[in-house]
């Protein structure tokens, strides 16, 4: 098992090697951005979080959020999810109208999702052991340039909570282990406002079973910053100029891209 500052390493050199462009969404990140953790008794995001790029990262209780909650651009919600949720629901879908993702794991379906968002997914039984991965949606950005993922073993906790879609064409499920039986779904994600909603069961930092399970999962949540980058601070788009020579008078039109 690799140490985790290392995967990261390599998931951020992998990046930018894959797609160039990917250079200026980290570095965005890196000056800008600002990632909440919410400590879980179960999942321990306190391991991870120190490896996700970020200009301000911070790790709270959940019964202890911070004032200026809705200047966050992702949210992690660690397992099992006990927040208040009527001082919770107010900045959290601020987050996420203005673009931002809210992550979450295992018990904070039952425990914050199917109650914030109950047309959507919700907890339907338990699973426990390790699975290995099918994906769903390849082209989806939250999996992208995520190579060799197809196979990867992922470890379902104890008692983990399965996932039920609901509503099928608002979710989207990315990843799942069909030999999990039943509700076999292991990433989902659906849009609100401008943001997004992403879920996975068990907790990403029992991901580290063996070294392709560190990767997959650091590729994961680096890629849940990329997108509240991308979807927060989105890139003004240059005007296309098109030339035009109609009876031999040169004339330029601007069209301003939509």
């Amino acid at each position: 098992m690799a140490e985790l500052h290392q995967v990261f390493g390599k998931v951020v050199d992998d990046k930018i090697r894959a797609f160039p462009d990917k250079a200026k969404i980290i570095k965005t990140a890196k000056e800008r951005g600002r990632l909440l953790a919410v400590r879980g008794s179960m999942d321990y995001v306190e391991n991870v979080l120190p490896h996700c790029y970020a200009a301000e990262k911070l790790l709270i209780d959940p019964n202890s959020p911070p004032e200026n909650l809705t200047d966050f651009d992702v949210v992690f919600i660690g397992c099992p999810g006990e927040l208040n949720l009527q001082e919770w629901q107010s900045p959290l879908l601020t987050i996420l109208n203005e673009g931002g993702v809210l992550l979450t794991t295992d018990w904070c379906l039952g425990n914050v999702v199917q109650k914030l968002f109950p047309e959507t997914i919700c907890k339907k039984g338990t699973a426990h052991g390790e699975f290995p991965l099918r994906v769903r949606q390849p082209d989806h950005l939250l999996l992208q340039g995520i190579a060799n993922c197809e196979g990867t073993p992922w470890v379902v906790e104890t008692s983990s909570h399965r996932i039920h879609v609901l509503d099928p064409k608002q979710v989207q499920v990315l990843l799942d282990a069909p030999s999990m039986g039943g509700d076999s779904a292991v990433l989902v994600a659906f849009e609100v406002g401008r943001g997004l909603v992403v879920h996975a069961i068990s907790h990403f930092h029992l991901q580290g079973s063996e070294e392709s399970g560190e990767y997959v999962s650091a590729y994961i949540l680096t890629n849940v910053i990329d997108e509240a980058m991308r979807r927060r601070y989105p890139e003004p788009h240059s005007p296309r100029v098109h030339v035009i020579e109609p009876n031999k008078k040169l004339r330029i039109r601007i069209i301003k891209s939509s």
